[in-house]
């Protein structure tokens, strides 16, 4: 196996014969000249200024919205690229940037994280950590979606299944500290949530047999304070409803983006789906705490609630995404409330200091719930729901949506301004026939077609503007090519949400109506998230595109879109 040194590879302004030489004597760095660093305190995180970006939605509510209004309705028809930046072909997400003090920090899903000046777009400096030889072991290689920033450090979950903590100045390595064994498939790919002095972290791994878990670390150094398992272990409470599964009760990854309400101190993840993913091999049950929302105490990781979006599941709706947090009016009273939506094509209300379900919506196209009861649960169409007497038979299913979902990574974002809440949306189908796997490597119970159209349907994608109240749509827009929406959404100050598509167009949009504004075709698919910033007066917004997920190549199949090969690409915009 390789060694898991890291290096800090560049450092603007320095030679590379210079670089050696300060590589052989201390391999320390000074700070970039143009940056005044002053540490990233939690109340700045939990309250950031106007012009921050320094976690991953940038509030721990998770709006994904940016108060600037420099770019605006009436000029943002004139925002240009003002630099970028290409990253090694082998990423196959592009991760979404913060900022803090000058310095803008990606992750490449190469094992590598790269600083840059945000006016200059100049390289500060790149840590590259040399991964073991067997990293494909890990599902998490090639695939992050960023850092994130607290102190005077970067946190970083690597595909290794190590928590590893960068001076933020230099880049160089503070600590690591292992968090699991990586040959199992379990890694990290999204950044660390940072709450209440502590760097909380979830796992990815959910197509091996891995056992999903949410951990809490020490910023200083490390230590482990608490870690918890989504799902029970063979006679604890909720292991009775996985029945008599061959394996242990496994899946419930939580690979997605965290949500933290600092009042109740609650932390709330989404879960993956169960192994196997079809009932017809881990018998009948609901699988918990699989496909659920979960509120954890964040002083000792104890479950407060749960709420199990899709009890069991058969094909692949996982729900490891994040949880938006609004204060809103419900029937005349205010109410604490979690919005949370999915694979499966609905999302639901939730209040957040219970769990209690509030109501549910539709956000695309299915054809597996049919309803939803009073308490919560969904009511599935018995026409989709497999029995023994299907495995290895020649019963084909047609399920919709494809397990890429109705939404994935694309994260959505609310504007307080409007009160709308705004994502992009797939519509899309699939053929299943449930089969019997052995236990060990892909043990899914079930196959699944390429991506289909939905009967009847021209399109693939929409951006959709929901009423969160009610649920009800206040606007859509399509792309002429009817292409999937891959990018998450950020709306701001300025009226404007912005959005990306399969076809390389990053878009931006009224906010209120969805009438387009603006537009540009970037080197390929845009499947980042959009972030918004301030530096010196001026705002910049950023996104990442090219990074040919798994999900893109199979929707440009249906709307005939030639996707790019290549790096993925960081782009940078400005008004002039």
């Amino acid at each position: 196996m390789g060694e898991n040194k890291p290096q800090v590879l560049f450092v603007r302004g320095v030679s590379w014969a210079t670089l050696a030489i300060m590589l052989l004597s201390s391999g320390a760095f000074a700070q970039t000249e143009s940056v005044t660093w002053e540490p990233i305190t939690q109340e700045r995180l939990m309250n950031p200024e106007d012009g921050d970006w320094l976690s991953y939605r940038r509030t721990p509510d998770v709006f994904g919205f940016s108060p600037l209004d420099q770019i605006n309705r009436t000029n943002v028809q004139n925002l240009r690229p003002v630099w970028s930046y290409s990253m090694r072909d082998n990423s196959r997400w592009v991760p979404s940037p913060i900022v803090a003090n000058g310095l803008m920090y990606v992750a490449e899903g190469s094992g590598r994280v790269v600083a840059f000046d945000v006016v200059s777009g100049d390289v500060a400096w790149i840590h590259q950590r040399n991964y073991p030889d067997d990293i494909r072991l890990s599902q998490a290689l090639n695939r992050h979606r960023g850092v994130s920033v607290y102190g005077d450090n970067i946190y970083w979950g690597t595909a290794d299944s190590y928590l590893v903590a960068l001076d933020a100045r230099t880049g160089t390595q503070v600590w690591e500290v292992s968090t699991g064994d990586y040959t199992t498939g379990i890694g990290h790919n999204h950044p660390p949530l940072i709450a209440d002095d502590k760097v909380i972290l979830g796992f990815t791994g959910g197509d091996r047999n891995a056992r999903g878990a949410i951990a809490a670390y020490d910023p200083e150094d490390g230590e482990l304070i608490w870690k918890t398992y989504t799902v029970p272990a063979p006679g604890e409470p909720g292991s009775e409803s996985w029945n008599d599964s061959e394996l242990p009760p496994l899946g419930g990854l939580t690979w997605g983006t965290q949500s933290y309400d600092p009042e109740l101190g609650f932390v709330y993840f989404g879960t993956g789906q169960p192994i196997p993913w079809a009932s017809t091999l881990r018998g009948l049950g609901d699988a918990l705490y699989t496909n659920s929302v979960i509120a954890l105490d964040i002083e000792n990781g104890e479950m407060q609630w749960y709420f199990q979006v899709v009890p069991e599941d058969n094909w692949d709706m996982d729900s490891p995404y994040e949880s938006t947090l609004i204060d809103m009016v419900i029937n005349g009273v205010v109410r604490k409330v979690l919005i949370h939506t999915s694979k499966i094509g609905w999302g639901v209300v939730l209040d957040r200091e219970t769990g209690q379900f509030l109501h549910s919506f539709r956000t695309a196209f299915d054809n597996l719930i049919m309803s939803w009861t009073e308490e919560g649960r969904p009511v599935f169409n018995p026409d989709q729901i497999p029995t023994l007497a299907d495995v290895d038979s020649e019963k084909t299913f047609e399920v919709c949506p494809h397990y890429h979902g109705a939404r994935n990574l694309n994260s959505p974002s609310y504007s307080p301004l409007t009160g709308l809440y705004y994502m992009g949306l797939n519509n899309s189908c699939m053929d299943v026939n449930f089969v019997s796997d052995e236990p060990g490597g892909f043990y899914a119970g079930m196959r699944a077609s390429r991506v289909k159209m939905v009967p009847g349907y021209d399109y693939v994608g929409e951006f959709v503007a929901f009423d969160p109240v009610t649920g009800a749509r206040q606007w859509e827009y399509r792309q002429p090519s009817g292409a999937a929406m891959t990018a998450a959404a950020l709306a701001t100050g300025g009226g404007i949400v912005f959005g990306g598509a399969a076809d390389r167009r990053f878009f931006a949009l009224d906010a209120d109506t969805g009438a387009a504004l603006w537009e540009m075709r970037l080197n390929g698919d845009i499947s980042g998230a959009p972030v918004s910033f301030e530096v010196e007066g001026k705002q910049y917004v950023a996104v990442g595109a090219g990074g040919r997920i798994a999900q893109t190549t199979s929707y440009a199949r249906l709307t005939g879109e030639d996707i790019p090969q290549g790096s993925g690409v960081i782009w940078v915009f400005a008004l002039p």
